[in-house]
């Protein structure tokens, strides 16, 4: 763990004999937030920025699954977006908290070169604009939204909360929506996107529209799942991600 990226740390119990700290720090807009970080044993020199899906406590960290990536050596940093776990201020989806990320990503920066980001569903929008924003080694979208305006249509459950956030639905705030969607943003950095067909929370269309549009520069993994995958197709599937990672990093030295 790195103190230069925070600004007080708290060590945590360590799991699975892996070092586990929670730390603050201070966005640019002024919102203090948490993130947890998990240290690897054998350092492969890489940090991997893992972007957690939902709202709240609805799909929140989970240290098993960073666990996993810290156990191929790469230094984990997974924060918990504002308002969540005692921080500062209100989630935003994609919008004001993507500050969050970028004051984060900004800290580690300084000490580190090799920063991935790997997101899932609501993580994968947050992913792919942080791409948009910042040089990353590479970047992964897994089942990530990618068109908030077609996460409004197929997810009625969501679109109270949306319009809170937005300020109305996509066609009285479509500025909002259009600003919080990776789709009609530009990045670099090599990119993977894994879905799955049978996807009913984020449809398969928010990954194939983005993979039709980067062409060569982006890989598109469809896998034959819903929203989660069975747990051992999970693992094998992350750590081919891996691999990819490492691959690209390796290609692009």
């Amino acid at each position: 763990m790195k103190n230069a990226w925070f600004d007080r740390v708290e060590v945590l119990p360590p799991y699975a004999g892996y070092p586990i700290h929670r730390g603050w720090y201070a966005t640019r807009d002024g919102e203090d937030v948490v993130a947890y970080t998990i240290t690897p044993k054998r350092p492969n020199g890489h940090v991997l920025f893992y972007l957690r899906g939902g709202t709240g406590r609805i799909g929140d960290v989970r240290l098993p699954r960073l666990m996993q990536f810290a156990a191929r050596g790469f230094h984990v940093v997974a924060p918990v977006y504002r308002g969540n776990h005692g921080g500062s201020g209100k989630e935003d989806f994609g919008g004001a908290d993507l500050e969050d990320v970028l004051s984060l990503y900004d800290r580690v920066r300084r000490t580190d070169t090799f920063i991935h980001a790997l997101g899932f569903s609501r993580g994968g929008m947050m992913a792919l604009s942080l791409a948009a924003e910042r040089p990353l080694t590479s970047v992964t979208s897994w089942a990530g939204v990618t068109n908030l305006e077609w996460t409004y249509e197929e997810q009625r459950s969501m679109r109270k909360m949306l319009r809170r956030m937005t300020g109305g639905d996509p066609e009285a705030a479509r500025a909002a929506y259009v600003e919080r969607s990776p789709l009609y943003k530009d990045w670099e950095a090599p990119t993977l996107l894994i879905h799955g067909t049978d996807d009913e929370q984020v449809r398969l269309r928010h990954a194939t529209a983005v993979a039709e549009r980067m062409g060569e520069r982006a890989e598109l993994w469809v896998v034959p799942f819903a929203h989660q995958l069975p747990f051992w197709e999970k693992w094998k599937t992350t750590e081919e991600a891996m691999d990819w990672m490492l691959a690209i990093a390796q290609k692009n030295d």
